[in-house]
């Protein structure tokens, strides 16, 4: 099972990610590390998480949408599936594959970054928060490329899953930047964005593991318990919804 696993995440690799399609990610994640001289006020999560969102949101959409939606919409996964693989199988290769590459390129960015903060910028290299950062981005990854997953799969075709998945992040990224619901940022509901909800957790857990052990001196956090968990509800909770309903849709599609 293992074996077939690999062999298929080895061709999804090479039909997903074939030029330009890695070239163009890895190119546009090098001149973001080119762009940063420092991470500014002593907030290296913030600085990464705003800066990288929106080419972090971009590669998740077509590189998933290219697997999912232009698979079903050129009707690839029905040849896939005339090979003794089964569709939860075939499903968690692509996605999988998908994933892991995703996640490696902007932890490669992130480390980048980490790298330049600790050698030019005469910033501390603090290994709890670094590990926060990298988890927080994995969360990101992984609830993003769970949305588009679903959407390629429901909406059957590339540039339309593409669109609509593009008009909820932006929309929802712009109604929890802006003050419109009440409270602000101070708001729970605004820490569902993907901008906001990162930092601003890893920021309180950090400083929860300052106090907690007593080291060092920290001025302290705005943010809540309920700020924290409404960020990682609706990255966990969502992108784990959202990946089994995917898997879901396509175990029940009909493909002829």
């Amino acid at each position: 099972m293992r074996g077939k696993l690999r062999e298929l995440m080895a061709w999804e690799l090479q039909d997903t990610w074939a030029f330009p399609i890695l070239e163009i990610v890895i190119a546009i994640c090098i001149i973001q590390v080119m762009s940063i001289t420092s991470y500014g006020a002593g907030a290296p999560s913030r600085s990464y998480f705003e800066s990288m969102l929106l080419v972090i949101v971009i590669s998740s959409a077509i590189v998933f949408a290219k697997s999912f939606g232009e698979s079903i919409e050129k009707r690839k996964l029905i040849v896939l599936l005339s090979y003794p693989v089964s569709r939860r199988r075939l499903f968690i290769a692509k996605y999988l594959a998908n994933l892991l590459v995703v996640f490696l390129i902007f932890g490669f960015v992130l480390f980048a970054e980490g790298v330049v903060q600790f050698a030019f910028a005469s910033g501390s290299l603090e290994i709890f928060a670094w590990t926060l950062m990298f988890l927080y981005l994995f969360l990101v990854v992984f609830f993003a490329s769970s949305l588009m997953t679903f959407l390629a799969i429901a909406v059957k075709r590339f540039g339309l899953s593409i669109f609509v998945f593009l008009i909820y992040m932006f929309g929802m990224e712009y109604w929890l930047r802006y003050p419109i619901i009440e409270g602000g940022i101070n708001n729970p509901l605004a820490h569902l964005s993907l901008d906001l909800g990162p930092w601003a957790s890893i920021d309180y857990v950090y400083t929860c593991y300052v106090n907690w052990l007593n080291i060092g001196i920290h001025a302290g956090t705005q943010w809540t318990q309920s700020h924290f968990l409404a960020a990682l509800g609706y990255l966990v909770g969502g992108g784990l919804a959202l990946f089994l309903a995917s898997l879901f849709l396509i175990n029940k599609m009909d493909l002829d």
